[in-house]
């Protein structure tokens, strides 16, 4: 439903499946899914919250992480996101450039405010 403009419309489904139990990779999608769609209707609270708990049970999933930074990013915490949004691109690109600085874009993901003198 949330694809179709109908986000608001969405969150129960995606709440009650949660509630009842979901097999892994239907519930990895429900997490994502309700997370996302609790961003874009602006509640972002419940979004990370929502993001955060699909970790837990998901930890290191790439996609929940991303999405977790789009509600970092509207919470106004633009550290988390951008932290965390580097960590994926070091970790996941196949760009051989982008690899040969990964530890580096990796050490620095979460130092983007240090001066280093």
């Amino acid at each position: 439903m949330d694809i179709l403009g109908l986000e608001v419309k969405a969150v129960p489904y995606y709440e009650a499946a949660l509630e009842l139990g979901l097999p892994d990779d239907d519930a990895k999608g429900a997490y994502l899914g309700l997370g996302s769609t609790y961003r874009t209707i602006g509640k972002y609270e419940k979004s990370r919250r929502t993001l955060e708990s699909g970790l837990e049970k998901f930890p290191g999933d790439k996609a929940l992480l991303v999405f977790r930074a789009m509600t970092f990013y509207n919470l106004g915490q633009h550290d988390l996101a951008m932290e965390s949004l580097l960590k994926v691109i070091a970790e996941t690109s196949r760009d051989r450039e982008i690899q040969s600085y990964a530890k580096a874009i990796e050490f620095y993901s979460d130092k983007l405010d240090k001066v280093f003198t």
